[in-house]
C-alpha cells in the first residue's frame, strides 16, 4: 500500500530535476497526477512513464495556474496534494543586479508561488482540504552572496508559506515548504556533473564542487533529487497530518554553515 493511494496530486515544475522525481516518487506511491510546466515535450516523457495528465502550464500566469487548479477539480472533484517546484536561478551582486534579471525571478519564483498558493489552496478549501507544498532554498535560510534575485524571492515565499499556513489552516490546509541546499540536477547540470536521466545527475565526491559542498556539510553528503522527492513525498502525505507553517531544510546541513 502505498503512501499516496487515492491521493490526487498536481505538481508544477515537471519537466526535470526536482519535479520530475518528486511525480515519479509520487506515482509509486500510488497518486494520480497532473504534471505541469512549460516544456510540454518533457511532460508528455514523464506522462508516459507515470500515467499523469500534462498540462502545459506558465508558473508566472495568475490565469494559467487559476485554470490549472480548475482542471484537477474538473479531473477529480478535489485536490489533495499541490506541489510548487518551478523557478530559475539567476545570480547577481546587487552592485550589478538589473530590472531585467530582478523581475524574471521574481516572476516565477515570487509571484507565480504566490498565486500558486491562492488558487491550490483555494481549490483544496473548498473541497475538502489537502497539503499544500512549495519548493523553496536553504539558500534563503542562509545569508548568501551574489544570490539575491534568487534566494531573497525564496525568502519571501518562506515568509509567505507560514502567512498561508494561518490563513489555510482553518480550512482544512497545511501549506509547508522543503527547502533543498545544493543538489545535482538535470536541468542545469550545475557542478560539472554527468547527466544520468531526467532527474538524476551523477555528482561524483571527488568533483570539486561537491568536495566544497561536503566540507561545509555536517553530514557530509551531497543532496540528492531522490532526497528532495522523499521529504516532499512525507510532507504530502498523511504521515504528515499535524505539520504546517514549516521550512525544512533539505541539505545535510548546509544551511548550519555556509555556502562554500
Amino acid at each position: 500500500m502505498g503512501l499516496l493511494d487515492g491521493k490526487k496530486a498536481v505538481i508544477l515544475g515537471a519537466s526535470s530535476g526536482i519535479g520530475w522525481r518528486i511525480a515519479e516518487r509520487f506515482a509509486e506511491e500510488g497518486a494520480e497526477l497532473i504534471v505541469a510546466a512549460r516544456r510540454e515535450e518533457q511532460l508528455q516523457k514523464l506522462a508516459a512513464a507515470t500515467g499523469a495528465l500534462p498540462l502545459r502550464c506558465d508558473g508566472t500566469s495568475h490565469d494559467q495556474l487559476e485554470q490549472l487548479a480548475a482542471a484537477a477539480i474538473d479531473r477529480w472533484g478535489r485536490l489533495d496534494v499541490a506541489v510548487n517546484s518551478a523557478g530559475i536561478v539567476r545570480m547577481s551582486y546587487i552592485k550589478d543586479i538589473t530590472p531585467e534579471v530582478l523581475h524574471e525571478v521574481a516572476a516565477i519564483q515570487y509571484f507565480g508561488f504566490i498565486y500558486f498558493m491562492k488558487h491550490m489552496g483555494n481549490a483544496m478549501a473548498a473541497h475538502g482540504g489537502g497539503s499544500l507544498i512549495n519548493i523553496t532554498s536553504a539558500t534563503a535560510i542562509m545569508v548568501p552572496l551574489g544570490l539575491t534575485p534568487y534566494s531573497a524571492a525564496k525568502a519571501g515565499i518562506n515568509f509567505a508559506t507560514k502567512i498561508a499556513a494561518r490563513e489555510y489552516g482553518p480550512l482544512g490546509v497545511r501549506v509547508n515548504a522543503v527547502a533543498p541546499g545544493f543538489v545535482p540536477t538535470a536541468m542545469n547540470n550545475y557542478g560539472g556533473g554527468v547527466p544520468v536521466d531526467d532527474s538524476h545527475v551523477d555528482l561524483p565526491d571527488d568533483a570539486p564542487s561537491a568536495q566544497a559542498f561536503i566540507a561545509e556539510t555536517p553530514l557530509k553528503c551531497i543532496t540528492t533529487v531522490d532526497d528532495c522527492a522523499n521529504v516532499t513525498l512525507f510532507v504530502a502525505s498523511d504521515l504528515s497530518s499535524n505539520l504546517t507553517g514549516q521550512i525544512i531544510p533539505v541539505d545535510g546541513g548546509n544551511h548550519l554553515q555556509r555556502l562554500p
